[in-house]
């Protein structure tokens, strides 16, 4: 377990509210060992991983090929940041140019999600000339001031005023995006599931609508695939089911293989040409540095040699049916499944069950937690690598759990 002394210190100087919701959740282990979809506590208890990093660890814990890339460049003891170029900053690009839907082709490089779509936000404000943008309800883009304002109003109205110009239309709509265009719009930004949300997914070829709304108005379409992208949704990129182009895609999370901070935008050419290929959308010191760039490149051939596009719309579908299945046995607590691949939402009647059937699990050794924005909704999330043996145990543990919550009566 973790020591008392451990918590109160991380309390004391970091993050005390956290200890608290770690305490609450009974979340005080300290883990020993994390291989894969199984963390370990120094016990030797194992704990399926359903979080999966919040996204990050799509490959799964330490992959062996990202620690050998990262510990092979460190002994080369190369110049690894500006202003030097590195060749792996090139040799990403180049991949995720390929990777992309088509058309895409011109990269920069971020130190995380957010700055991703700042970054992006900044490029449509260039590329176009104008200010306006256009968001969706429940939406979550991430915590830079840039990426709060183009996110869910209750996440952002602690901090105030934030960008100017930003317009709300229902998830899904393509119509009342339509309608929300005007002269001053330089974007519409959008995630093609919205995870935090409970994973819910618009009707099939919303983003293709999108995509011709834009490109009649002259406005660009961002597609934020930084929590669906790198393989999780049986896909690299979700784009891919509605053979949608974006002019931007948002890539971050998962790109880093785990073990490294790494953003990427990648855009078509057409929108850099503008105003060239030199310009100020970011000055970060550590952006596109060759460590974050070569794990980046493991998770990618990982991604592409495991097969693990290919085991998470198998997996996510086996564990899919399973919820499914749960939801009509127990409609009292849980309201349905919703979410692609193995990004799955699973609703439950209120907070206090999400919170009771989490709970519940992690005592069966499963990890889960609630939904950022809808804490009703328990998100799964494990790495693509998980196998059919654990998907089944993820599945009997979530039964068990709801069966427990239901004896109890109070929920």
């Amino acid at each position: 377990m973790m020591t008392t002394t451990l918590l109160e210190s991380y309390g004391r100087h970091v993050n005390r509210p956290y200890v608290s919701f770690l305490q609450r959740c009974g979340l005080d282990f300290e883990v020993g060992r994390a291989l894969g979809a199984v963390i370990e506590d120094r016990s030797g208890q194992q704990y399926i991983d359903c979080v999966g990093g919040y996204g990050n660890l799509n490959i799964g814990h330490n992959h062996p090929r990202v620690v050998e890339r990262l510990t092979r460049l460190l002994h080369e003891a190369k110049p690894l940041g500006w202003p030097f170029i590195s060749e792996t900053h090139v040799e990403l690009a180049e991949a995720l140019a390929k990777l992309a839907p088509a058309g895409l082709e011109c990269c920069l490089f971020v130190n995380s999600g957010s700055e991703a779509v700042d970054s992006a936000l900044k490029l449509a404000r260039l590329a176009t000339g104008r200010a306006e943008v256009i968001c969706c309800d429940g939406a979550w883009h991430g915590f830079t001031l840039g990426a709060l304002s183009v996110s869910e109003p209750d996440m952002r109205r602690s901090f105030g005023n934030l960008l100017p110009g930003v317009k709300r239309v229902p998830y899904g709509d393509s119509r009342a995006a339509a309608a929300a265009i005007t002269a001053d719009t330089a974007a519409i930004i959008v995630e093609p599931i919205q995870s935090e949300s409970g994973a819910i997914a618009p009707p099939a070829r919303y983003l293709c609508d999108l995509a011709a709304v834009c490109n009649q108005s002259g406005a660009l379409l961002i597609v934020d695939e930084i929590k669906t992208g790198m393989g999780k949704t049986g896909r690299m990129f979700v784009c891919e089911f509605d053979q949608a182009d974006p002019d931007v895609l948002l890539v971050g999370k998962s790109l880093g293989g785990g073990l490294m901070p790494i953003g990427a935008l990648v855009a078509n050419r057409k929108w850099w040409a503008k105003f060239g290929l030199s310009f100020a959308m970011t000055s970060s010191s550590s952006a596109g540095n060759g460590l974050a760039c070569a794990a980046a490149l493991a998770a990618i051939e990982v991604i592409q040699s495991e097969n693990l596009c290919s085991n998470a719309e198998q997996q996510g579908w086996r564990l899919l049916q399973s919820l499914s299945d749960l939801a009509l046995a127990y409609p009292t607590l849980l309201r349905g499944v919703t979410g692609r691949g193995l990004l799955l939402g699973l609703h439950t009647a209120s907070l206090k069950v999400a919170s009771m059937i989490a709970a519940e699990c992690l005592r069966r050794g499963v990890l889960i937690m609630p939904a950022f924005l809808d804490r009703s909704s328990l998100l799964i999330e494990p790495p693509l690598c998980i196998s059919t043996n654990q998907i089944d145990l993820v599945a009997a543990a979530l039964k068990e759990a709801c069966a427990a919550v239901l004896a109890k009566g109070n929920a």
